[in-house]
């Protein structure tokens, strides 16, 4: 019985906190104004390797790839060794070395380090993804993907969205992306 009250009690307060956070506020000229949106900024997570497909992991890797922190970052190769979890073969070899390999400097990075920019990626699997046969254990797949730049005001810049050609690998543990080409 005491259970029962408790927990009608928690949905009560549950129910009215619910109906005054719809609650607008009225201000100095009368006019009644609802706040949406968060300052909330929790990082969502990406799934497991083990738990996603191949094109998943394909896109997941790809977006971390081209996600840079260019103030933070001493090159591109962090984002790749940030991406480790959904890399394999040789990939994963010179993520996990910690080296810094020769990787193409963009020519915009030094700006963007001294500006305090950061670039995020987004990909999509795009519809030049050549067809494979079922059950194949290595699968080409091309992903669309778009960065934005998000300057240290406040604005944003979307880049023109790029073309690459991955290479995903299916181990024990998952796919795993191996290879990937930027597509002309």
């Amino acid at each position: 019985m005491r259970i029962a009250r408790v927990t009608l009690v928690a949905a009560v307060c549950t129910a009215a906190a619910v109906a005054l956070a719809g609650c607008g506020s009225d201000t100095a000229d009368g006019q009644q104004h609802t706040h949406t949106g968060s300052d909330d900024h929790q990082v969502i997570e990406p799934l497991s390797p083990q738990q996603i497909d191949a094109d998943d992991t394909a896109i997941t890797a790809m977006g971390m790839i081209l996600s840079w922190q260019p103030a933070i970052d001493e090159s591109k190769a962090d984002a790749l060794i940030r991406a480790t979890a959904y890399l394999g073969g040789g990939l994963l070899a010179v993520a996990e070395s910690g080296t810094r390999t020769e990787v193409r400097p963009d020519t915009d990075w030094q700006q963007w380090a001294a500006s305090k920019d950061a670039l995020s990626a987004t990909c999509v699997r795009a519809d030049s993804t050549p067809a494979a046969p079922e059950g194949m254990r290595t699968l080409v797949i091309d992903v669309t993907c778009t960065q934005t730049v998000l300057h240290a005001s406040g604005r944003s810049t979307r880049l023109t969205p790029q073309l690459w050609r991955t290479t995903v690998t299916r181990t024990d543990d998952g796919w795993r992306l191996t290879d990937y080409r930027f597509q002309q």
